[in-house]
């Protein structure tokens, strides 16, 4: 869905924090809840959920909405009682995870054990996202150049692993034949060839790979990107008296790469180098 978060850019998402955090959310549950292989609980659970959430969504069901809450109430005093009584496996489970189910209660001990808790977690410290966390630059920031460098990020990821054309049309026409609508299927865009060649986790050493197949990625989609009216107070402001072709390109893909390395903790790393402070081990 676009979203309305920044007034240019057409942001992919709602412009909230839940709407933000949807994607962290399937990398947690989506092997468990929706893969192949998960348990047999799995699709009651799937089931049970959908009904509640849509009769939330669709009817602003208050009844729904009750036995939602509990639901999640339940679930979150078990994650507290992992940590409390099995930490060995909360130790094993929790550094892989981007969400820490919190039980927040009335009880004037919960918040300090919450809060304990949420720090002995190492919360995503063993995902892809481990360089990201925390970041502003990755999750929050709408300036362009932090738009373009997360929106190079999420394409290689999205796009390593693709099915051959062939196998997406039958796949489509099948698809098509249930809902009776008509999907066209593309060729890949030109940047897709040595996608795969990329690392699946952008860190300090890959951030000139993601750089140079993200040049390609805007260059094909937008040849004249510079021209667009999220880069206008930045055209206004550096080139009032015009500039050499190429100059304003150059100059983006420069604040595009400073993004990049941003995001992928390298300034992060120097800066604790710098004052003498030990960073954790990726």
């Amino acid at each position: 869905m676009r979203g309305t978060s920044h007034q240019v850019l057409q942001c992919s998402h709602a412009g909230d924090h839940i709407a933000d955090t949807v994607e962290l959310h399937l990398d947690d549950v989506e092997q468990f809840l929706w893969g192949r292989n998960t348990e047999k609980e799995a699709p009651v659970v799937r089931t049970i959920l959908q009904k509640l959430e849509d009769r939330v969504f669709r009817g602003n069901d208050l009844r729904a909405a009750e036995i939602l809450y509990a639901i999640a109430t339940e679930a979150a005093r078990d994650v507290l009682n992992l940590y409390l009584r099995h930490r060995k496996l909360f130790d094993q489970i929790a550094p892989r995870r981007k969400f820490l189910p919190s039980l927040f209660s009335i009880h004037p001990n919960t918040a300090a054990v919450t809060a304990q808790m949420l720090a002995d977690s190492r919360l995503g410290t063993q995902t892809n996202h481990a360089r990201q966390a925390g970041s502003r630059a990755y999750f929050v920031s709408d300036s362009p150049a932090n738009v373009y460098a997360r929106a190079v990020v999420v394409s290689v990821s999205f796009n390593r692993e693709l099915l051959p054309v062939s196998c997406q049309q039958y796949g489509w026409k099948e698809f098509d034949r249930k809902e009776g609508v008509q999907t066209v299927v593309l060729p890949f865009p030109k940047y897709v060839e040595g996608l795969d060649l990329l690392p699946v986790t952008l860190t300090p050493e890959s951030v000139m790979a993601y750089w140079r197949k993200g040049k390609e990625m805007i260059l094909e989609e937008m040849p004249d990107f510079h021209l667009r009216p999220e880069w206008q107070n930045y055209r206004d402001r550096n080139y009032k008296a015009g500039a050499k072709a190429g100059a304003i390109q150059h100059a983006i893909f420069r604040d595009i790469l400073s993004a990049l390395k941003t995001i992928a903790g390298t300034n992060k790393r120097k800066s604790g180098a710098q004052s003498g402070v030990k960073g954790v081990e990726k």
